[in-house]
């Protein structure tokens, strides 16, 4: 009887109440009361007497005890949350809305930006080779440094030839012009400076028509002959 008056009051302690703890108490020591063990019953006439037996209470209503103490404090947790979100719409849509946002915003990031059509390989008609690169830089195989930036229909390539002293800077303008396929592009000098001097005489009126990522460039600039625009014939 000692377990059970033991358990009831560690019930106690723990701040259940008197009702809850006895109804603990009573599922594991079914004859326990508060004023004390009942008697066991008398056996009948000509039995012999056999106590009841003692329930082996000292590990299994602790464990279930505490089981039963979990789940109650996480349903408590579960209701009091269930309030929370429910006293909170607006600031939980808000946090919602916001994660939402970065996830579309990061989508975006990873989307390529649009590249101008320049961008990439064009081959002239004795093979050289012209890059125009996504970062700016342009490359026509004689290793010098050079970049290139446009403006409408106007081209701008600047080059440095030679290192230190002796370097030359090369600027030249010129007007640009695509087919409707973008894969041929027509490129007619309006300006060419040398280490700022005027050479635009050198090559006025000098037209060319580059072709994208030609293997054949004969075969491939035949479509566009006949396409040549005025400003470049």
């Amino acid at each position: 009887m000692s377990e059970a008056i033991s358990y009831h009051e560690d019930l106690i302690e723990q701040g259940y109440s008197e009702e809850e703890a006895l109804e603990h108490t009573m599922r594991y020591f079914p004859d326990f009361s508060l004023d004390g063990r009942k008697p066991d019953p008398a056996p009948p006439p000509g039995f012999e007497y056999i106590p009841s037996e003692k329930i082996n209470s000292e590990e299994s209503p602790e464990m279930s005890f505490n089981l039963d103490k979990i789940i109650f404090k996480a349903g408590v947790l579960f209701d009091n949350s269930k309030i929370m979100l429910k006293d909170n719409k607006k600031i939980v849509y808000s946090i919602c809305g916001i994660l939402v946002g970065l996830l579309v915003i990061y989508m975006v990031l990873q989307i390529p930006a649009s590249t101008h059509p320049l961008e990439g390989s064009w081959t002239k008609s004795d093979g050289q080779v012209f890059t125009f690169n996504m970062d700016g830089t342009f490359e026509d195989g004689t290793g010098n440094d050079a970049t290139w930036e446009i403006d409408g229909d106007m081209l701008t390539i600047k080059s440095t030839i030679g290192t230190g002293d002796d370097s030359v800077e090369v600027v030249q303008v010129l007007k640009q012009g695509f087919s409707s396929d973008e894969d041929a592009i027509w490129l007619k000098w309006t300006e060419l400076t040398i280490d700022g001097q005027d050479e635009t005489s050198e090559v006025e009126n000098s037209c060319i028509l580059l072709i994208k990522d030609s293997n054949s460039y004969s075969e491939d600039a035949s479509e566009y002959i006949s396409k040549t625009p005025s400003w470049c014939e």
